[in-house]
């Protein structure tokens, strides 16, 4: 019996048409492939029990050409698709809190949710002071309390956007998990969605979208929170105060997620409508490939071929539209990091120019604060630029491999 006649086993893969072709994926490892039709078919036939002799013979019966069954067998292979006759099939983990996830993302819930939406937008309307104003961010005569406790919220906050992503993926009997990850020096939370894109195209816009709709939720219910303490007089407590200041920065995280350029949620949910795969990597290499050509020096040109034919045509026309997250970054930096950091400034050199009472101290610990964040960015950049340039290799590693 040779190699051929022997039946070929596989771990349990996904099959999802994706525009005109298959997404083919083993979502326990995130290993995925673009296969045309007939390549997505003859896989199909082979996971169903078909010896490669049987799938060629087939295959050339079906569509009237013979394949190279080794070469695709060795791809399948190197994909991670097969595996030994004696080596079982991994099983994912049970999908815990699904039944909490569906209740979150019922058409009841969303009915509340709109609700919640509606009643801060009639009460900004009747209160327009509630509304997200930088000047919220100072909610109290003390810099360093301000700081401190406005980054604490933000870690609550942060864990729910992230919580989000989870649930709506648990939703749809994804394995979904919430880690701890480091970025720079600051330690964040970090989602982990196997399986993503095994699951039909309409069914990912939730995973992606769930986290900015925690962010909208929790800026209207801090409204409404303040609006709910607000004196008769226009008078806000610090309980209303502070619901304020811990809203505006969430409002910075919504405007940074069309930031594209970034990779945030919503370059995943354009890349998802536009079926893309990997659209940043696939710009990158085709901007940089066209400079390199433009000063002659095409062996520093990278193989476009690792990136589907559909990432590469919409990189075409993406690359300029990227340039806009670049003008929206200027925006907020004069819009709102501008405003804010006069305004600390001003602040702080009110508090250090004064006699050393509690303003005083108050100010320089606020100004060591933001001085070791500021030493600490820079210390974190250099070194991962350094590490990057150890590291480098000359040939990007794709995300996805493109099968034709």
């Amino acid at each position: 019996m040779t190699m051929h006649d022997a039946q070929v086993h596989f771990h349990s893969l996904s099959f999802v048409p994706e525009g005109g072709g298959v997404l083919v994926g083993r979502p326990d490892t995130e290993s995925y492939a673009v296969f045309p039709p007939d390549g997505a078919d003859l896989l199909q036939h082979m996971v169903n029990g078909m010896t490669p002799t049987e799938a060629a013979e087939w295959y050339g019966t079906t569509y009237g050409e013979p394949i190279d069954m080794a070469e695709f067998v060795v791809t399948l292979e190197d994909l991670g698709f097969t595996r030994a006759a004696d080596e079982q099939q991994v099983t994912g983990p049970p999908v815990r809190w699904q039944r909490l996830a569906r209740a979150l993302y019922s058409r009841t819930a969303f009915a509340c949710y709109v609700g919640l939406v509606a009643a801060w937008v009639v009460t900004v309307g009747r209160h327009p002071e509630i509304a997200p104003n930088p000047r919220h961010v100072f909610f109290t005569s003390s810099l360093l309390i301000a700081q401190v406790t406005i980054v604490a919220s933000q870690i609550g906050f942060l864990f729910m956007h992230e919580a989000a992503h989870v649930l709506a993926g648990k939703r749809i009997g994804l394995p979904s998990s919430l880690g701890i990850g480091q970025r720079m020096y600051a330690v964040v939370f970090e989602t982990r969605m196997n399986g993503l894109l095994s699951v039909p195209r309409r069914q990912r816009y939730l995973p992606f979208l769930s986290g900015m709709m925690v962010d909208v939720l929790l800026i209207c219910g801090l409204g409404l929170l303040a609006a709910a303490t607000r004196g008769s007089d226009g008078s806000m407590p610090l309980i209303g105060r502070f619901a304020l200041a811990s809203g505006f920065p969430i409002i910075i995280r919504i405007i940074w997620q069309f930031l594209l350029f970034q990779r945030t949620d919503l370059y995943y949910v354009f890349c998802t409508m536009l079926g893309c795969y990997d659209l940043h990597a696939a710009t990158r290499t085709l901007v940089c490939n066209q400079f390199w050509r433009t000063l002659g020096k095409e062996e520093r040109v990278v193989d476009e071929g690792h990136w589907t034919d559909r990432d590469r045509q919409i990189a075409r026309w993406y690359a300029p539209f990227a340039a806009i997250g670049l003008a929206l970054l200027t925006m907020i930096m004069v819009l709102i990091v501008i405003p804010l950091g006069t305004v600390f400034v001003h602040l702080l050199w009110q508090g250090l120019s004064g006699d050393f009472g509690l303003r005083f101290w108050d100010a320089l610990g606020s100004l060591l604060l933001n001085s070791a964040q500021i030493l600490a960015f820079v210390y974190f950049t250099i070194r991962n630029y350094v590490r990057s340039r150890r590291v480098r290799s000359a040939t990007p590693a794709p995300n996805l491999l493109g099968v034709s």
